[in-house]
Parts: structure tokens; sequence; C-alpha cells
């Protein structure tokens, strides 16, 4: 008989046969793709014997019962991914924690507090205009009203995706009650280099670094390639071009910053016209608000300097804006008594990724645990991370969860 650790790299196999192709895994919110996962993820905690609910955006909890019907333990990340995704990137969350409480089960462990296993909805953004949709509706951040209104590239809203029989919400699965989180716990890949680089098989993480989203519009001029004089252009790509290499300038220079343009779409994009309209992404991230900040309003400065110079127009709209989350420093302490108690080593990280810890932060003490990435890649199909180091996170979650629950239990 199998420990349920060994079942998450199993169960992640499955997974990943869920939205593959030859550039990785396509598992946008609402899509045939990711509902098959979800359903994976109730057949899971049903054969389980956990009681499964849903909200009305799509997240979805199993629930593991404690020794009072009070406000629960909560555990968990996404099955959704970006459109060149990886395997273990949130599903791995989602996975670990249902094998967690398996694991409670099979030890026979008594909890003060009911414990819930949760599928996040939509954290990527990469579906829907807004990253960590579901936890921020869980977490009073976004109204649901302003969610189910959200509208993908082809103008279906959010709404209408959740009530199509291909892509939906579960039919089968009841509404969750509204109740309020004791503490929530995430365990992630690092989607980064550094754990890998210190040997170590665990890091905890102290803070989730701020980030804000931005899409910027250039509106210019269109006209002939071979008729228009260049001093009598306004080119929308070149003011474009301007911006993208002032994000890049402007982050370089800001210790501890990142910032990326990973989305351009060029207008009528024919190689003998002069571009009228681009439309592009801007991400900026940073461990401190003020960086972030900082890089803002020096790209508002350049935006009027290129609108001045190339006589184009430029609006810029904010998306999103997500402050940095510090994690709970209890919930910290018994995630490093956890790994203690195995004799592993964690180390302190901080993460650039953005993560639904950051919503759930805002309403509950939150905390995360990584495990490594190898070569530190993500976002990618070539996204991977050692068996044992995949049963060993999910171990030391279940070790967490009655650390918690312990220390929850005396105030």
């Amino acid at each position: 008989m199998t420990s349920p650790a060994n079942d998450v790299v199993a169960r992640l196999l499955e997974l990943s046969a869920l939205g593959r192709y030859d550039g990785g895994i396509d598992r946008g919110l609402a899509t045939p793709p990711e509902r098959a996962a979800r359903e994976r993820f109730a057949y899971w905690a049903r054969r389980a014997g956990f009681t499964l609910s849903q909200d009305v955006v799509g997240n979805l909890f199993a629930r593991r019962s404690g020794m009072h019907d009070v406000a629960p333990i909560v555990v968990g990340s996404h099955l959704d991914t970006v459109r060149t995704g990886g395997a273990y990137d949130g599903a791995y969350g989602v996975v670990g924690a249902l094998c967690a409480l398996q694991i409670l089960d099979r030890d026979k462990c008594v909890t003060t507090r009911p414990v819930e296993a949760v599928a996040w909805a939509g954290e990527e953004g990469s579906r829907f205009p807004l990253g960590c949709l579901g936890s921020s509706v869980f977490a009073g951040l976004t109204s649901e009203g302003d969610a189910l209104a959200l509208r993908d590239n082809d103008g279906i809203s959010l709404n209408a995706a959740l009530q199509s029989r291909e892509s939906g919400s579960l039919p089968d699965v009841p509404v969750r009650p509204r109740q309020e989180t004791a503490a929530y716990l995430e365990l992630h890949v690092e989607q980064g280099p550094v754990l890998e680089a210190a040997g170590v098989s665990l890091g905890v993480v102290t803070a989730i670094a701020a980030q804000r989203r931005y899409r910027a519009i250039v509106k210019g001029a269109s006209g002939h390639a071979g008729t228009v004089p260049m001093e009598r252009r306004s080119d929308a790509l070149c003011g474009a071009a301007d911006i993208v290499l002032a994000v890049e300038r402007e982050a370089r220079s800001s210790a501890g910053a990142v910032a990326t343009v990973g989305h351009v779409k060029v207008e009528p994009n024919g190689t003998n016209i002069i571009p009228l309209r681009v439309s592009l992404s801007v991400d900026i991230r940073s461990s401190e608000d003020a960086r972030v900040e900082h890089i803002e309003r020096a790209l508002q400065t350049v935006i009027a300097e290129t609108e001045r110079r190339r006589g184009v127009q430029i609006a810029l709209e904010r998306l999103e804006v997500r402050a940095a989350a510090p994690m709970d420093a209890r919930l910290r302490a018994a995630l490093h008594r956890s790994c203690a108690a195995i004799g592993q080593p964690a180390l302190d990280i901080t993460s650039g990724a953005g993560h639904d810890a950051t919503c759930l932060s805002r309403v509950a003490p939150a905390a995360m645990l990584f495990v490594p990435s190898v070569g530190g890649v993500s976002h990618i199909g070539a996204e991977r991370t050692e068996d044992r180091d995949l049963e060993l996170g999910v171990a030391v979650l279940a070790a967490a969860i009655i650390e918690v629950d312990r220390d929850l239990g005396q105030n």
C-alpha cells in the first residue's frame, strides 16, 4: 500500500495530460481541460470521503471534518495554467493539499478544526484579465459581480463560461456556505533557482512581492510604408518600443525589481503599413511597494515624453494592483518546526511570483512552503520538480496542518 504522499506524483502525471500540446499545457479557467482537472479533483476527494462544495466563481473545496464546526484551516492552490504551462505550477499545491488530508486520515489524526483542500479558480489570469481571480473574490477584494462580468479575448464573460456544459461549474457540487478562514497554507514549486542553488529541498516564504499589471494602448497614424517620410510619421509601434525599453531600463536601475512586457498586439500588422495601434501588457513586481510605485511614476513620465516627441496618444490602464504580502510569523514558525521534525532544513525565501496566498493574507494568517524547481524554470512545458521533493513537501504540509491546528486551538 502506497503512502498518500506518493500519490502526488501519479496524480500530477494524470493532470498533466489535460490541456497538453506541443508547447506545454494550456488549461485556462473555464475551458474543457480545466473543467476536466476540477472533475479529477472532485473524483479524488469523493473517493477519499471528503465533502465537496464550490462557490459562484468556480473555487472548489474538499472538506475534512474536525472536532468542531468552526472556521477551517484552508490549504490549496490552483489548477489553471498559463498558455505554455508546466505540470507543477499550481496543480502541485492542489493535489498536495488533498494528499495531506489523506495522510491525516491514514494516521487517524483528529483535528480541532475542519481542514479544506481548495482548487482556486483562475490564478494565472491567462484567460480572464485578473490574476488570483477566485481567491480575490473569496477574500472580498473583488466582487462576485465584477468577476463574473470579466470577458476573455473572444468577448465571452466568465459568467457565460461557468454556465457552459463543457467548461462550467460542476453541476452536482453544492454551493459552499460563507465562512471565515482560520488560517491558510499553500504548497508550491518555487518557480525560480534559489532553493536548487542552495542545495535545499524546502523553503518557507517570508513575503510575496508586490505586483501591478497594466494595459497600454498606443495610437498613431497609419500610412504607406514607402511614401510617408520618417519625420512626418506617428508610428504607434515605435512609441510602444519606447515604453518597452523604458520598462526594462527602470527595472534594471531599481534593485530587486523586475518588469516585463509579455504581450504585444500590433494593428493593422502588415509588412508595408505603418502601425496604427499597439496594445501591450506591462507587469511590474518587487518585494517593496515603494519600488513598484517608483517604476510606475517613471513609466508615466516616459509616456508623456513619448506622446510629445512622436505625436502619438498613449492610454495606460491599471488592471491589477497587489501590495506586497508578508507571510504570518506564527504560521512560518509552524512550517519551520514541521521541516525540522523530519530533519530537513528550510530556507527563508521571498516569492517574486504572485500566488493566491496574497489574497488570503488579507483575511487570514497565511504562509507558503516551496520545493525546488529543476533548473529554476516555470511557465514552460519543461517545468519539473524531483519526485522526492514533491513527496517531501506533502509530508511537511500534513505535519504543518497539525501544528497550526494545535496553535489555533490554544487561542
